[in-house]
């Protein structure tokens, strides 16, 4: 049977503490409620039953914009700009095109 995930019920967390104050092990604890050592150990910590750290540690993730400033849509600008001037040069003459070089080759090899 794989082991419960997720948070504790109220019955498994009553019966977490009533294990715990007959003095069962953490091991026959977790074989009872069939949850990992680590999980019973970080619920009877947040219980306030045992002193400990919780691990692992939750950390908020943080998303991080580009390190631009304030102004985020800055770099997302830039990219425009090249495009719009890569295009350019492409359509004003026609040999940097890339889709164009592949045509042309095609039609020399196989015309």
């Amino acid at each position: 049977m794989p082991r419960r995930v997720g948070r504790y019920t109220i019955h498994e967390t009553s019966e977490l503490i009533r294990m715990f104050e007959e003095h069962y092990s953490i091991y026959k604890i977790c074989r009872n409620l069939n949850r990992s050592q680590k999980s019973i150990r970080n619920n009877l910590i947040r219980l306030g039953k045992i002193e400990g750290e919780i691990t692992p540690k939750r950390y908020d993730k943080v998303v991080k914009d580009y390190e631009l400033g304030e102004n985020k849509y800055l770099g997302q600008l830039n990219l425009i700009i090249i495009l719009f001037f890569l295009t350019l040069i492409m359509i004003i003459n026609p040999h940097f095109n890339p889709i164009v070089i592949i045509i042309y080759n095609l039609v020399k090899y196989f015309g």
